[in-house]
């Protein structure tokens, strides 16, 4: 009994003096790593160089991630072992030569758990839930709060014709472009869940539409001018539906102006959803809110009649939709980056880091190739609202100056 003791304490005294000795890992730095590994060996299949893409993407595994396990298999065994598949089926799929596509598709599983399994050990904080239940808010507010002006410049129009009776046709056409807008989300969600395509590439080329509307939209908003054109020529449109008498033109002219806001607005939420990842149940938090807002809204409008200030709102709007096209801008180029199609130059430790979600969120990642192309998106805003701010007062300088005149 006496010598089994002594074997006993000095194995406890062998483990203790090798956990003491073991270096201290980071979790969320072996993730990132692994992270960065994969993306790494997924430009090294593109090139060729299948045996180095294989022994990359295992270092990936066996270096990196195999250190992260052990607290994660506690607090989410079912996401490790989900992993540890993935992995092997690149693994095994970059051994078989399978094309590029396939692995990009199982790549991108495996970077949307790392990051998944990051929050899970890091936690979400308070800044990514915020900045996802804000885009999730200003997103739906922002066009239904267009399509709600819309709605009531057409109403309006109709009032000082006398053409109450016509009111139902306007009804009919919004409430269907609001079903339409509904299957769009619903059809969307189910082609890019099935497209034979990465879903980084997916994601890259959503982030690239959407930047372009965005950027389109957000020097639309400064010109109150062209808005007041466009609201004349729906006008316009609907005077000749009206002349004409036909309700199914005029429910026609409200669908397609309603639906246009729609169709943006099932972009965006793909694009930001993307980038919520572990938050995504915050961005329809703002969603539901964007609801009751646009609820209140609606009734102010057509119930009381009430003006609101949107003069004061579309700036806010503009600054919001900048920033959403800046951060989309870095998670367009980010996603480009994982489907092998851009080089990566890591700007890991010179660079603070961040909040995986927030990182995701604001399109901040620690690569020269995004924080790059974001730079550039800010200096075209920021030349684009110097040179508005001139033509404004080029164009309101001459009025001005016959008005002091007289």
């Amino acid at each position: 009994m006496t010598l089994r003791r002594v074997v006993l304490a000095l194995l406890m005294l062998l483990g203790l003096s090798v956990a003491l000795a073991a270096p201290t890992i980071s979790v969320p730095n072996e993730l990132r790593t692994a992270h960065e590994l994969i993306t790494q060996s997924l430009r090294e299949y593109a090139q060729g160089n299948r045996e180095q893409a294989f022994r990359t993407a295992r270092s990936a595994y066996l270096d990196h991630f195999e250190y992260a396990e052990p607290p994660l298999r506690v607090l989410n065994p079912d996401l490790i072992l989900e992993m540890e598949y993935r992995f092997s089926d690149l693994r095994n799929g970059m051994q078989a030569g399978q094309p590029l596509g396939e692995l990009q598709k199982i790549a991108g599983e495996i970077n949307g758990s790392l990051r998944k399994a990051e929050s899970i050990v890091s936690g979400t904080g308070v800044l990514g839930p915020t900045l996802a239940a804000t885009g999730g808010f200003t997103i739906l507010f922002r066009e239904g709060l267009e399509a709600a002006l819309l709605m009531a410049a057409i109403f309006a129009y109709l009032d000082t014709s006398r053409n109450t009776r016509l009111r139902r046709a306007v009804w009919w056409g919004g409430g269907a472009a609001l079903l339409a807008t509904a299957l769009t989300w619903g059809l969307a969600t189910y082609v890019l869940s099935i497209a034979p395509v990465s879903r980084e590439l997916i994601s890259a080329v959503t982030s690239v539409i959407a930047v372009v509307i965005l950027f389109s939209l957000s020097f639309w908003l400064m010109q109150q001018s062209d808005r007041k054109r466009s609201v004349e020529f729906m006008r316009a449109r609907v005077s000749q539906a009206v002349q004409g008498g036909s309700l199914l033109a005029l429910g026609t002219i409200t669908f397609t102006t309603i639906y246009r806001e729609g169709f943006e607005t099932v972009l965006f939420y793909q694009a930001l959803a993307v980038a919520s990842g572990p938050v995504l149940p915050y961005m329809y938090l703002g969603a539901a809110l964007a609801t009751l807002a646009l609820v209140v809204t609606f009734v102010l409008l057509f119930r009381f009649g009430r003006r609101l200030p949107t003069a004061r709102l579309f700036p806010v709007l503009v600054t919001v939709t900048a920033l959403f096209a800046v951060a989309f801008v870095g998670n367009g180029v980010r996603a480009f980056q994982e489907a092998g199609w851009i080089g990566v130059t890591n700007l890991y430790g010179r660079l603070p880091t961040l909040d995986p979600n927030v990182s995701a969120l604001t399109g901040l990642h620690p690569t020269a190739e995004t924080l790059a192309a974001q730079g550039v998106m800010v200096l075209v805003y920021v030349i684009g609202i110097l040179w508005f701010r001139h033509s404004q007062r080029a164009a309101h300088g001459p009025v001005a100056g016959q008005l002091e005149r007289r």
